[in-house]
């Protein structure tokens, strides 16, 4: 590996990339298990915290940029404004090209390509074409899914998986509604929001804490404010908390015994993390993970363990530019992925099958829905991928078709 992929000195790490690809995976399971009553991951969905942390402490690092590049510590309002509509332009930016695709692929494609994955939609059978214009009028009335205000999390209202196509996006709703409002007052009143940011990850820490008995809920129905918003506000103000420990960090030269403490550190939180992650129910451990989610962003973005700095690789950046993507596409391959498991184990000549794929699920003959065994996981990750990869390779190629039509119209 050439030496310049280890960034020693630039502000933006790539560690933190191959932990941003490493929590979507986790998201990306708790999804798939959602179809399985005993789980190897429970309460996964607390990987999520993780991206509302990085939220935060991207937010902090950009505005304290803009401080040291000699910029007011408080922005005048129009100032603040401008600059939380660029947070926001970026963010659809990223988001919707990604997004008007999986939508199409998870209305309207999917469904017709893998008809028996309608028994999760209640599609009414008929021909294709009917099938065709029933899935498109459900592409047509989605303002919702459009506007990223779907998906509301499953708990206080019972909500039904099947109720949206893409159930992960009440968190890109959070994200773009908390994380405009945060832009704007960290540049509108930088001191004041770093002496305010801890004090609403403790009491925000400490009302989850009491108040928690499923995983989204903290007992606030479900609505535009809801319990995504509340973990939203709290967790972005930890990111904001955190960029400030890491300014500490970053302006000291450790010697060796500091960097053993870290590397130890860091260890230990990825290890604490897995033990509360792994067969763990959804119980007080959601909100234990979080120290540790802080402690591996701060490690990540301070680059002073060996760990971090072996994954400090410009390669990373491409994984965690494929994250997204996954987030997006992931709860509808793993539609279709359980739908094929099932259809797999239930026929008669499974027994012809390799035994690493007939074990898949524990599934015999006789359909025994049990836990997923590892090669199930081993092979529904990489159809994640690879469709992601599909995906962004479209993307690509029409923002490309579209790029070169532009030039040729202006000359």
């Amino acid at each position: 590996m050439p030496n310049e992929s280890l960034l020693k000195d630039r502000p933006k790490v790539y560690s933190v990339e191959f932990w941003r690809f490493l929590f979507t995976i986790i998201v990306a399971l708790y999804h798939l298990e959602i179809f399985y009553q005993i789980k190897l991951m429970p309460s996964g969905t607390t990987a999520v915290e993780f991206f509302f942390v990085l939220a935060g402490f991207t937010i902090a690092m950009s505005a304290s940029r803009r401080v040291q590049n000699g910029g007011e510590r408080d922005a005048s309002s129009k100032e603040a404004r401008t600059m939380a509509w660029v947070y926001l332009k970026k963010k659809l930016l990223a988001v919707y090209p990604i997004l008007a695709l999986t939508l199409i692929i998870a209305i309207v494609v999917i469904p017709l390509a893998f008809p028996a994955t309608q028994m999760f939609s209640g599609a009414s059978s008929g021909s294709f074409w009917q099938k065709l214009l029933e899935r498109l009028g459900i592409l047509a009335s989605s303002e919702w899914e459009w506007l990223n205000l779907v998906g509301t999390p499953m708990g206080f209202n019972e909500a039904s998986a099947s109720a949206a196509p893409i159930v992960p996006l009440w968190f890109l709703t959070q994200l773009l509604l908390v994380g405009y409002i945060y832009t704007y007052f960290v540049n509108r009143k930088y001191d004041l929001m770093m002496f305010l940011a801890p004090v609403i990850s403790v009491v925000g820490f400490t009302y989850f804490v009491l108040n928690s008995e499923k995983i989204l809920d903290f007992y606030i129905q479900m609505g535009l404010f809801n319990a995504g918003t509340v973990r939203a506000i709290t967790c972005m103000a930890m990111g904001i908390t955190i960029y400030q420990v890491y300014e500490y960090v970053k302006g000291r030269d450790w010697k060796l015994f500091g960097k053993i403490v870290f590397q130890l550190l860091e260890l230990f939180a990825i290890y604490r993390y897995v033990v509360l992650t792994i067969n763990a129910d959804i119980s007080i451990d959601n909100f234990r993970r979080i120290p540790y989610i802080l402690i591996i962003i701060l490690l990540s973005f301070s680059n002073v363990t060996l760990l971090s700095k072996l994954l400090n690789r410009k390669f990373m950046e491409k994984l965690g530019n494929l994250s997204l993507t996954m987030y997006l596409i992931h709860f509808s391959v793993a539609t279709v992925y359980w739908t094929w498991l099932f259809e797999l184990k239930r026929a008669p000549r499974a027994w012809t099958l390799p035994g690493f794929i007939q074990s898949s699920g524990g599934m015999t003959i006789g359909y025994r829905p049990l836990p997923l065994s590892l090669g199930d996981l081993l092979m529904y990750i990489p159809f994640v991928i690879v469709v992601s990869v599909l995906i962004n390779l479209m993307i690509k190629g029409i923002k490309t078709c579209l790029k070169k039509r532009r030039e040729r119209t202006l000359s």
